[in-house]
């Protein structure tokens, strides 16, 4: 915090808990760092809703949303975030409390990003088929961005991605060479100007913002090889004082030798955790912006045993160093969300630190408990007391396990990092504790408790549930033996005097149990209302600025416009009377006075009033304008629609093919287009009358629509289909009547209606 440039100041909570960090944004706001890693995350999705907007269309009621609403159906719906390998399970809570501060619902999952880096680099290989169930590929990944460094090794199989181990030193990155050479700049000027200067430079917010500026550009300018200096021009650095100066290569690189040093002890844990040699890597990924340092691509060559001299030292570059993170995270959003189809890929995580269940901590650690298992393994003489731990260091998750106790009454199960966790790079000054578990159990005798531990798929400890497992003894029936059908029918009246035999057998029964959970940081419901009052209020005001500025840049560009406009005899100078020109000229030339002096923090409500002021002086003018412009066109296509249906009229109506039309449909066409060719003419003429900064006498407008007119009501007549032609009815032939055979016999009737065809046949007698 002490290189931060606001003032960060102690959160109390509801629950009395430790105290979180807080930005104090005035007297009497102060915003957590939740909501502001919420207003972060938000701000994100309402770019992508912008992106999203720009390639699609949307309904006036949606366009009209904002971009940050997360009821837009453009805001993202599936959120998968990617944090640092090493955040304890209060960080993970707290980031995933700031998003549900700022709105921001359908958070699927944390992933580690170390994990999406090697999910975006495994996926795609796997549809190549590149990896072997029996032979698995080892790959190292080296994360150095702004802030932290992250060193991992993953094994990859066909659809699997084993994290074998992950490594992290959060305090070093990109922002520290910058700090250093910042530092370097801030001595170099304080030297120079000794006894001048009213102030330490880096202890004033603009000063040591214009340092960082420079002295990242600096480290830009040096990363390539063969550069040998950067040179550093500052302008009224501090106390309206220059400064210039250069920083040489070999300094630079004797300024981050204490930075450098610490590159090797990550990559040398992660590869004995790991059990793994450097020549057994297939390739070592470098991604981050950090990486780019050209001592840094040089150093870890050296620990790994690579090539130096090699293009970027042996180290590959085949994944985007900027990107990398977020595809792994798209990619693990489109396989956990239902609204996309991808190939089944499982990730083996990897836990950070181990984490220990205990119970009844006022009882002696020695002290032999009765009736304990865990994950149904028996007590024995390796079995724990009074606490365990659930989950290793390395272990996968989402996972569940489970711890049985013989308890009465309400008791206690608390979860907190094991001592392993500090040597796994947990800060000291960081709080083991992770939560309490009070679970309600039945009052009297001691019953057989069941708590189930789960590490849930953000990697946040939590109870899934606690059950009282009871064993019951039930009658049952006992099935009969098969008999044969002789001592079936024999004892058939013995078996109903007797009664169905039974037997009893034990069966297991559940009963759910309440619980409630407790935790050190934890922000209570009124909390987060209360801070999603203040993100909406600000953001409301951030809205407002900006709504404001755009409208008082649209007052300033109209006053600029107009008045130059009017002038110009090529634009708007004549269509408008010199009286009119006086008037609005007058009137722009006051309205940028005010707008640069008691005007210049007016509200949008007054710089909108302004401009329709202006406009309704200035849109009279566009308008005639306007209207000048296009009335050539639109007489034009009135003339060509009249013409049109005049020859049609004069030439083409009385031939044969228009007989089918009506002498009334005939006489109203004729009668349509000297009605609308004598409206045209008066027109003309009214307007010829008119100066150009008069109204017009008609407008554009009213022609379109008298050339519609025109249109709808001859079209159809000129366009009449021809009749078709009524079909006759054919009447059927008659049959000639057959002649007599020439041996006198009468032809055959073949008609079915005849008596004796039609009658049925005897039924033939058998007897």
């Amino acid at each position: 915090m002490k290189h931060c440039f606001f003032e960060c100041v102690p959160v109390k909570h509801d629950n009395g808990g430790p105290d979180t960090i807080g930005v104090k944004v005035d007297d009497e706001t102060v915003v957590s760092i939740e909501a502001v890693c919420g207003m972060m995350v938000k701000h994100m999705g309402s770019i992508a809703a912008q992106k999203s907007a720009a390639e699609s269309s949307l309904d006036d009621a949606n366009a009209r949303m904002s971009m940050s609403d997360s009821n837009n159906p453009l805001f993202p719906q599936d959120w998968v975030i990617s944090v640092p390998g090493y955040y304890t399970d209060a960080q993970k809570r707290a980031f995933l409390t700031g998003c549900q501060i700022a709105g921001v619902n359908g958070v699927q999952r944390l992933i580690h990003d170390t994990t999406a880096t090697a999910l975006a680099y495994g996926i795609f290989k796997d549809i190549k088929k590149v990896f072997s169930k029996d032979n698995p590929t080892h790959v190292m990944f080296i994360d150095m961005g702004a802030t932290s460094y992250s060193v991992c090794i993953a094994s990859f199989e066909p659809g699997k991605l084993i994290v074998k181990s992950a490594q992290h030193d959060p305090d070093l990155g990109g922002r520290e060479f910058d700090r250093v050479i910042a530092d370097w700049i801030a001595h170099e000027f304080e030297t120079k100007y000794k006894g001048k200067l009213s102030g330490k430079p880096m202890e004033r917010p603009k000063t040591a913002i214009k340092i960082l500026a420079a002295a990242e550009k600096a480290k830009k300018t040096l990363s390539p090889a063969g550069v040998k200096e950067a040179r550093i021009n500052l302008e009224c650095l501090m106390d309206d004082l220059d400064f210039t100066c250069a920083l040489k290569a070999p300094d630079y690189a004797k300024m981050c030798e204490p930075l450098i040093a610490r590159l090797a002890p990550p990559i040398e844990r992660c590869l004995a955790e790991a059990k793994i040699k450097a020549s057994d890597l297939e390739s070592v990924e470098i991604v981050g912006g950090a990486t780019r340092v050209g001592t840094v691509k040089k150093v870890l060559a050296g620990i790994l045993g690579l090539d130096v001299n090699a293009t970027n030292c042996g180290l590959s570059t085949t994944m985007n160093a900027d990107e990398a993170v977020c595809r792994g995270a798209a990619l693990q959003s489109a396989i956990l969300s239902p609204r996309f189809k991808v190939l089944p890929y499982e990730i083996v995580e990897y836990q950070p630190y181990p984490v220990k269940i205990a119970w009844d901590e006022d009882v002696s650690s020695g002290e032999k408990q009765e009736g304990l298992e865990v994950d149904g393994e028996a007590e024995g003489s390796n079995m724990p007391t009074n606490s365990v731990v659930m989950f290793e260091r390395g272990s996968n998750f989402p996972s569940v396990r489970r711890v049985t106790l013989r308890r009465s009454g309400e008791f206690t199960v608390s979860a907190s990092y094991d001592g392993g966790a500090l040597a796994a790079g947990l800060p000291e000054t960081t709080s083991r504790e992770i939560a309490t578990f009070k679970v309600k159990a039945p009052a009297g005798a001691e019953s057989k408790i069941r708590v189930n531990v789960k590490q849930d798929i953000h990697g946040s400890t939590t109870l899934s549930s606690a059950q009282m497992v009871e064993e019951i003894e039930e009658e049952v029936p006992v099935p009969a033996p098969a008999e044969s059908k002789g001592e079936a029918k024999e004892g058939e009246e013995a078996k109903k005097e007797e009664p169905p035999k039974t037997e009893k057998k034990k069966k297991i029964k559940k009963t759910n149990l309440q619980f409630s959970i407790s935790r050190p940081i934890e922000f209570s419901q009124s909390e987060i209302d209360k801070a999603f009052e203040i993100e909406v209020a600000m953001s409301n005001a951030d809205r407002l600025v900006r709504e404001t500025s755009d409208m008082r840049n649209s007052l300033e560009s109209y006053i600029y416009d107009m008045r130059d406009k009017i002038t110009m005899e090529s634009q708007l100078a004549p269509y408008c009377s010199e009286e009119e020109k006086s008037t609005f000229s007058s009137k722009l030339e006051s309205f940028e006075n005010w707008l640069y002096e008691e005007g210049f923090d007016a509200t949008k409500a007054v710089y909108a009033d302004k401009l329709a002021e202006l406009k309704k002086m200035g849109d009279p003018i566009v308008f005639r304008q306007r209207e000048a412009s296009a009335r050539p066109n639109a007489i034009a296509v009135l003339q060509k629609n009249a013409e049109k249906y005049k020859n049609w009229f004069n030439t083409t109506v009385n031939e044969d093919k228009y007989a089918h039309i009506t002498d009334e449909e005939k006489a109203k066409a004729h009668g349509k287009c000297d009605e609308v060719t004598a409206w045209m003419y008066d027109a003309l003429d009214k307007q010829g009358s008119l100066s150009s900064s008069d109204n017009p006498a008609v407008t554009v407008d009213q022609i379109y629509a008298k050339s519609k007119e025109l249109s709808d009501t001859v079209s159809p007549i000129m366009n009449k289909p021809v009749p078709k032609p009524k079909k006759e009815e054919k009447k059927p032939e008659e049959k000639p009547a057959e002649a007599p055979k020439a041996d006198g016999t009468e032809p055959m009737d073949t008609s079915e209606d005849k008596t004796d065809a039609a009658a049925e046949p005897e039924p033939m007698d058998t007897k």
